[in-house]
């Protein structure tokens, strides 16, 4: 996405030959070079985001205002002592990348469809002590699963017309420091170099529910105290754990994730820029593969409700679990050409494009990924990034526009499910010392979703559209 400053916002971030900025760093550290004073910035921010699901016939619509930071930077720029030709710049800045604050919200009929299919798949033929302690073995310990005749079978009968639901909480972001330093000579040729540490604090939060509004899953005693049952497959019968009589069938089940992502990582970013004249200037950058180094505490837990009143809960871990491992994102690489008239005209244009099939999953246990990392390098491939910026100067009151596409992992580009467009505009005032900028950034994408496991439940189409307002004050000195 595009995050920085609102300069950088609200021209999509097309300033890989541009520059000018401190949120090159995170792109193109060459851009500071064309800094010839120091500069010194702050970006707060807020956005809005808005999910639509469409699931089975069925449309929800969830909004999620929240505050940002988008960043704070410094910059300098000096003569150098030996050489008149040459002009050293460093910069130090803290850039936002990501911001995860989104909330969706899933609701329709089952439509054949349960949860239970996928529980009953995840036990397989697994004994009871080796059922998934996150999953199946939860179902099992609150009753929703059991055995009858040395087989598995669910308290929940697909063929029943059941309500579902599911809601999905997340929050946090990524940012980026980065400290970077670009040799310029003759003003000419720019070449910058910048380490980027990454920290990523990142909260999910999901409920899924199913729940026999309609009471059509009864076990009952009818009028000759024989036991009945309106399921399509024969089910045990229990007496009631916490009152009198049987617990009865199915009444609703609930089944929560909740985990905490947090870590920091790093990689290199190297660029250049080359004036070729007063009006263009070319550019080129390149990123390692970042490494990141992440910590997970999670928990899982389930609680299913019976028609006679009982209801049962587990959990696992006991006390929340920890699980570490490292994840590599693709290195990319980029070009891009600036145009400039005078000072009353900029244009940027930049391209990027980038492997998603070279990511990588690692942990201490070799083989716990290796399924991960199969489908990771056969489904995922290359795609492009692409970026668009203008400035126009009126009488030192800045009009900015933009418009950027980032490229599914899947190949789509500019069209299709999970490609990401964004548009954004912005407005500046600034005299010789100091500047205020205003931008947003609307972000737009659709992706597929399933509340479970693609094999046993239709997909939920998911739209989103985010907006991000930052406003950016700067002195220079």
């Amino acid at each position: 996405g595009v995050g920085g400053t609102a300069r950088f916002v609200s021209m999509s971030g097309a300033f890989g030959a541009l520059g000018g900025n401190l949120s090159c760093l995170s792109y193109n550290p060459a851009g500071i070079g064309i800094y010839r004073k120091g500069e010194l910035n702050i970006s707060p921010g807020v956005n809005f985001n808005s999910v639509n699901s469409s699931y089975n016939g069925s449309n929800t619509k969830y909004f999620t205002p929240s505050l940002a930071f988008n960043g704070f930077g410094i910059a300098g720029s000096w003569q150098s002592h030996d050489n008149e030709d040459v002009r050293h710049s460093f910069g130090l800045a803290l850039n936002q990348l990501q911001n995860f604050n989104s909330s969706i919200s899933i609701s329709g009929r089952s439509k054949g469809s349960s949860i239970m299919d996928d529980i009953i798949g995840n036990a397989g033929n697994n004994s009871i002590p080796n059922l998934d302690p996150s999953y199946s073995g939860l179902a099992f310990s609150t009753y929703l699963m059991d055995t009858l005749d040395g087989n598995y079978y669910g308290f929940i009968d697909p063929k029943a017309d059941l309500s579902q639901d599911k809601t999905i909480t997340r929050s946090g972001k990524m940012n980026e420091f980065a400290i970077g330093y670009t040799y310029t000579f003759m003003d000419k040729l720019y070449l910058g170099a910048s380490l980027g540490i990454p920290v990523i604090s990142y909260n999910h939060n999901s409920s899924y529910s199913e729940s026999d509004d309609l009471d059509s899953l009864r076990i009952y005693k009818d009028a000759l105290n024989v036991t009945q049952s309106t399921y399509s497959y024969p089910v045990w019968a229990y007496n009631g754990l916490t009152t009198s009589g049987l617990m009865g069938g199915f009444k609703s089940m609930s089944y929560d994730e909740v985990y905490k992502t947090t870590g920091r990582g790093f990689n290199l970013k190297l660029g250049a820029i080359y004036r070729v004249n007063e009006y263009l200037r070319i550019g080129a950058n390149y990123q390692t593969p970042t490494v990141l180094n992440l910590t997970d505490t999670y928990s899982y837990s389930m609680t299913t409700t019976f028609d006679g009143g009982d209801e049962v809960s587990a959990s696992y871990p006991e006390n929340g679990g920890i699980y570490r491992y490292k994840i590599i994102t693709p290195m990319r690489y980029g070009a891009s050409i600036g145009f400039i008239y005078k000072k009353l005209l900029a244009i940027g244009i930049d391209y990027e494009s980038l492997n998603y099939g070279q990511a990588f999953i690692s942990s201490s246990e070799p083989s716990y990924f290796t399924d991960v990392n199969e489908n990771i390098s056969t489904k995922y491939t290359s795609t492009s990034n692409l970026r668009v910026g203008a400035e126009l100067n009126v009488e030192n009151i800045f009009i900015r526009g933009g418009y950027a596409m980032y490229g599914s992992p899947f190949g789509n580009t500019f069209t299709g499910k999970f490609t990401r467009t964004s548009f954004s505009g912005g407005l500046g005032f600034r005299n010789k010392n100091w500047a205020f900028d205003l931008g947003f950034v609307n972000t737009r994408y659709k992706e597929d979703y399933f509340m479970f496991n693609s094999k046993y439940v239709n997909k939920t189409d998911i739209s989103f559209s985010g907006t991000n307002f930052v406003a950016t004050v700067s002195c220079k000195f």
